[in-house]
């Protein structure tokens, strides 16, 4: 894991991530903006097919392309300050008491991500975000899977 989760971590040393296989979806509002997602080759993200539809809201300074996926083996600093510092008591007590592994980003981001006073925009684990938004009309509901499925049909026509 990079420097930047390390130092975040509040042990002064950097951590290997052990993250487990998840999608999250990053709303702003009721608006479904990107998917994030993340396996055993790293970190994808790309935007929804309504946040592309609408004129409203401006894509993510760090994200500007809006009809490119992103990847990284590394969580993006956007979404990596979401979860807070180990060395915080209550941060520490909540992994111990729920048995978490601090080194699982994708976990730490589950339970402690989801919202943050600096940014106006939540993000859900992907199955919640699919119940909030069932029913809402033309919804992009590719998981990370399908996505990699089109990409990979893309680059053999």
């Amino acid at each position: 894991m990079s420097k930047f989760r390390g130092v975040s971590s509040g042990r002064g040393e950097e951590s290997i991530e052990r993250s487990t296989d998840a999608d999250f979806l990053l709303l702003y509002g009721k608006l479904p903006v990107l998917v994030l997602c993340h396996d055993a080759k790293g970190w994808r993200m790309f935007y929804t097919k309504e946040f592309k539809a609408q004129k409203k809201v401006r894509p993510l300074v760090q994200f500007p392309a809006v009809d490119k996926e992103y990847r990284s083996s590394e969580l993006w600093p956007f979404f990596a300050v979401r979860i807070p510092s180990i060395s915080r008591p209550e941060v520490l007590r909540t992994v111990q008491a729920e048995k978490l592994d601090y080194d699982d980003v994708a976990a730490m981001l589950s339970r402690f991500g989801r919202k943050s006073v600096a940014s106006p925009f939540e993000l859900k684990p992907k199955e919640e975000a699919d119940l909030l938004l069932a029913g809402t009309s033309d919804r992009d509901t590719q998981l990370c899977d399908e996505v990699e499925k089109e990409v990979g049909n893309e680059r053999r026509d």
